[in-house]
């Protein structure tokens, strides 16, 4: 009886903790995850060198890879929760620093989602700073931004590179099913690798990569004259994506001097492009910096980086896998009873 008893009060003091075994997106992977903190790949066409972060699960293979694109002012270390979780369920990721980068201790607390990051560094910003020099300050420069995703393509011409530099690879790379994921200036790039159209000297130009086969941007841009999106840039974003936001999450102005954006300027991305293996979790309560880190310090208890990396999980399932159970749970009532009142999951088939 005490037992009994003893049951029920875990049920009602921790609901999130005993739900988040229904899933099996939810739970550890089977693989052990092995990091490899530095890899130097060079893009001769370019003249450039990009250090990369690397995460893979020790099997057979080959496994499927996943580029992430980190945040403005944010780094290779970032999403490390997330890239773990994708690591043990059977996934390469790669984490390439973009020019923007900043060290560990530099980025304090202006790294984009990882509480544990080292705060000392700066002072406390006053709330909304944090996403302007996060997001508009950093794409306002045109060849920022269009070297940032062509940093995407560098790293996926380097595949040889890494199998080279990391030889416990070799042969496990499956070069038929990438995806590219990235937060904040990160989704901008993984948008734009699912075909959303940017400006370049002002016209609106296709720099996605066809070997790109998925995207989730999370706490992505809707139109904006400082990320070079215009009400077109959508039209032909055929791709299929996990767009991620959550009830919170503000965006920088869309344009110099302009006022900050909320949770419907998020949605834009989802709402504009085509039906086709489109998705938008909206995450209750989650700010631009609750996706990625180690800890929930939500309101209510809602756990954003659980719920980023599970979901995300299942679409890549879905979509690099060709997994149909993974589809089923996305598409189908059984996602949205374990979301519950945490998230809300809206879908274009």
């Amino acid at each position: 009886m005490a037992r009994a008893i003893a049951g029920i009060f875990l049920v009602v003091i921790f609901p999130h903790a005993i739900r988040a075994q229904d899933s099996p997106y939810a739970v550890v992977g089977p693989h052990t995850v092995i990091t490899v903190a530095n890899v130097t790949l060079k893009d001769k066409t370019r003249g450039k060198t990009i250090e990369a972060l690397l995460r893979y699960p020790n099997g057979a293979g080959p496994f499927p890879l996943i580029v992430f694109s980190h945040g403005s002012m944010s780094n290779k270390e970032t999403f490390g929760p997330a890239s773990e979780h994708w690591a043990g369920h059977g996934y390469i990721v790669i984490h390439p620093n973009h020019a923007d980068a900043r060290s560990r201790t530099e980025a304090g607390s202006s790294d984009a989602g990882d509480p544990d990051r080292t705060r000392s560094v700066n002072p406390r910003k006053r709330r909304g700073e944090g996403l302007v020099i996060g997001g508009f300050g950093g794409a306002g420069a045109n060849t920022g931004r269009i070297e940032r995703i062509k940093d995407i393509t560098s790293v996926l011409d380097s595949l040889d590179q890494i199998e080279t530099q990391v030889p416990a690879l070799q042969g496990k790379l499956n070069r038929n099913a990438i995806a590219v994921a990235g937060h904040s200036f990160g989704a901008y790039v993984a948008q734009c690798h699912g075909g959303v159209k940017t400006l370049v000297d002002g016209q609106l130009v296709d720099l996605s990569d066809p070997r790109v086969k998925c995207v989730v941007p999370i706490s992505a841009q809707g139109e904006s004259q400082s990320y070079g999106l215009t009400a077109e840039s959508w039209r032909e974003a055929r791709t299929p994506a996990m767009h991620i936001t959550g009830t919170r999450d503000r965006s920088a102005p869309d344009r110099p001097g302009g006022p900050m954006g909320d949770v419907s300027t998020k949605v834009v991305p989802f709402e504009r492009s085509p039906a086709g293996g489109k998705y938008l979790l909206i995450i209750e309560g989650a700010t631009h910096i609750s996706f990625g880190g180690r800890l929930s310090n939500l309101r209510g208890g809602v756990d954003a980086p659980s719920l980023t990396k599970s979901v995300s999980l299942a679409f890549l399932d879905a979509h690099l896998k060709q997994d149909e159970k993974a589809k089923a749970w996305l598409d189908g009532q059984a996602s949205t009873n374990w979301l519950r009142s945490q998230a809300k999951l809206q879908r274009k088939p």
